[in-house]
């Protein structure tokens, strides 16, 4: 489907700022999601092992949670593996 130039007027308007965030939000979430399938677990798993609800496993994934230093964190220690890199 090609968007209407309304849409793409409106992107426009978005701060580049709000653009990044959301950007990452969904790069986090779906690293999280192809984790998850490399290692063959489930949402309901993650959510055992990190105290939450699926429910909440399930924000997560949509690409619309504001992840925080320590959830990142602790989802990192969860999969065995690091999400995010920094470069020094």
């Amino acid at each position: 489907m090609k968007p209407t130039n309304a849409y793409l007027e409106a992107v426009k308007n978005i701060p580049l700022e709000i653009q990044k965030e959301t950007s990452f939000s969904f790069a986090v979430s779906d690293k999280i999601h192809k984790k998850l399938t490399e290692k063959g677990m489930t949402q309901k798993e993650l959510a055992k092992r990190m105290r939450k609800t699926e429910a909440e496993i399930s924000v997560w994934l949509s690409g619309q949670h504001n992840f925080t230093l320590r959830t990142l964190a602790k989802i990192s220690v969860v999969l065995g593996e690091d999400l995010i890199q920094i470069s020094k």
